[in-house]
């Protein structure tokens, strides 16, 4: 019996995996319609993998009307830099990390009306759907530079160059950014909801919440549940997941050692959490999901000098991944860590987690000493430059994929 399967794992490990001739040659009996439907069922990863089968199925995939139809994968990260002089004009980029060209998509936004909106300020992304707060254009040229202007939420599709004007509440005054993020999952519904936190003045803890549905058309506002006084960090990433819009905030008081928590929040505002997340001292935290887990990374602050008789905690680590495997239990597990001197022997700079793939186990680094984006596989220890940045980038990194289907219920554009 040993014998047997022996030869049969080794007949088995001796079998090549199918060739991209081979693979076209097995669908070849399959129309178009059909092969799209088969791959419409698979993960967005794969239908990446399979464009090298043929030129053909490499067009197909390619088509637009066969896009609206087929997961797509990341295409990279949306950040913004800003103008020193004007904090308030800031212009969008996407750090491509696809292979290949760019996504069509227009993310400069140039679709939207110059004569309605003087500026826009990019807040969030989800699922391929942009928040951004419009500033609208005076109604006379002689305005004072100094009146506030009048803005609102707009929510839109790059993809698809469609948008929906959010209508304006009272608890967004003019000129204010204040932290609004956006929940979506194209999967469970087309309809989306924003979420503006209130805040107390003097602590900035989060005292409750507005929240807009695109399916009633209407804002609505919740009073804060939590029990802890808690602050939200503005320039971060968020997480739609369970229907509930997950944000890293800091306790207060803070205390360095165990201040960070990740705040979830449903789309009604009547269920809130705070749910710990694991202590990394004096650390850049971010969240992402990935794999369909909650991912959370740490980066410790600053490297300590080896050769000095402080303390070298800092430098033993310099990144750590966590995986909240069951989200019910709220339990972190530890998925990967990286030394510094590991890393450090390939980047020769100093860097820290900026995101978290969605689909492996890659994070990507920002380096603010060289403007550099670069991607370390924590399963394969591959360190990989990516490209550089621009110069005076806000910290927010938003993954983006793109979405290419039409549904974006109230849309104006085209």
């Amino acid at each position: 019996m040993e014998e047997k399967s022996s030869g049969h794992k080794k007949a088995r490990a001796t079998n090549p995996p199918a060739s991209a001739q081979e693979m076209a040659a097995a669908a070849s009996p399959l129309t178009d319609d059909l092969i799209v439907e088969i791959l419409s069922r698979l993960p967005a990863r794969s239908v990446h993998r399979v464009k090298c089968v043929s030129p053909s199925w490499r067009a197909l995939i390619a088509d637009p009307a066969n896009r609206k139809k087929l997961p797509q994968t990341l295409a990279g990260f949306l950040y913004s830099t800003y103008h020193w002089a004007d904090p308030r004009f800031q212009k969008f980029h996407l750090a491509n990390v696809s292979v290949g060209a760019a996504p069509p998509v227009d993310l400069s936004l140039s679709f939207l009306p110059p004569d309605k909106y003087l500026y826009v300020d990019q807040l969030d992304a989800c699922n391929g759907l942009l928040l951004c707060l419009c500033y609208m254009a005076p109604s006379s040229p002689s305005t004072d530079k100094r009146t506030p202007l009048e803005s609102h939420f707009i929510v839109c599709n790059p993809a698809t160059k469609r948008w929906v004007d959010l209508p304006p509440h009272a608890k967004v005054p003019n000129g204010h950014r204040g932290v609004a993020r956006l929940g979506f999952d194209p999967a469970v519904s087309s309809h989306f909801h924003v979420l503006q936190f209130e805040k107390t003045d003097q602590e900035d803890c989060v005292t409750g919440v507005n929240i807009y549905s695109s399916q009633t058309g209407a804002w609505k506002r919740r009073q804060s549940r939590l029990v802890e006084k808690i602050t939200l960090y503005a320039g971060l990433a968020s997480v739609f997941f369970h229907g509930m819009l997950h944000l890293l905030g800091m306790l207060k008081p803070m205390k360095l050692d165990d201040d960070a928590v990740l705040v979830a929040v449903d789309m009604e505002g009547q269920v809130w959490k705070a749910i710990r997340v694991p202590s990394g001292g004096l650390s850049f935290g971010t969240i992402g999901l990935s794999q369909g887990c909650l991912h959370y990374a740490t980066t410790p602050l600053g490297i300590v000098d080896k050769n000095k008789k402080e303390d070298t905690s800092l430098a033993t680590k310099i990144a750590s991944v966590w995986c909240m495997e069951d989200y019910d239990s709220k339990e972190w597990v530890l998925k990967h860590s990286v030394s510094n001197d590991e890393l450090g022997s390939k980047t020769r700079a100093e860097y820290k987690v900026t995101a978290i793939h969605p689909d492996r186990d890659t994070i990507f680094l920002d380096s603010c000493d060289v403007d550099t984006l670069a991607s370390y596989d924590m399963q394969h220890r591959e360190f990989c430059r990516i490209l550089n940045l621009k110069k005076d980038r806000a910290p927010l990194f938003v993954p983006y994929v793109p979405l290419f289907s039409d549904s974006l219920a109230g849309a104006d554009g085209q």
